[in-house]
C-alpha cells in the first residue's frame, strides 16, 4: 500500500482500467464502494488483485471516489470481492 492516510505523496493517477470488455454485449456491471485508497497507486493494487477473481473481465478503480466498477460475464460474490480487496489492505463498504 502507497498510504494508508491522507497524506500519500504517491505521483499516480487515481483512476486505473484493467481492459475494454466492458461494452461487450451480456457483460454484467457491479459497483462496489472501497474505503482506504488514496491514490492511483491504491487504484492499482485493488485493480490488480479484483483482475484475478473468477469471472472479471474488466475493472475500474476510482481511488478519488472509493468507487470499483466490476464487469463480468455473471455477477461476482461479494464475498469475493471483499476477500480480492481485504488481501490488499482495503475494506470493502457494506
Amino acid at each position: 500500500m502507497c498510504g494508508t492516510d491522507d497524506a500519500c505523496t504517491c505521483s499516480t493517477q487515481a483512476s486505473t482500467t484493467t481492459t475494454a470488455a466492458a461494452t461487450r454485449p451480456g457483460n454484467s456491471q457491479q459497483v462496489f464502494q472501497v474505503s482506504g485508497m488514496t491514490c492511483g497507486g491504491c487504484a492499482s493494487q485493488v485493480s490488480k488483485q479484483l483482475a484475478e477473481v473468477p469471472g472479471v473481465s474488466d475493472v475500474s478503480v476510482d481511488a478519488a471516489t472509493g468507487t470499483v466498477t466490476i464487469t463480468s460475464s455473471a455477477p461476482v460474490d461479494a464475498d469475493a470481492v471483499a476477500a480480492a480487496v481485504s488481501a490488499v489492505g482495503y475494506q470493502l463498504v457494506h
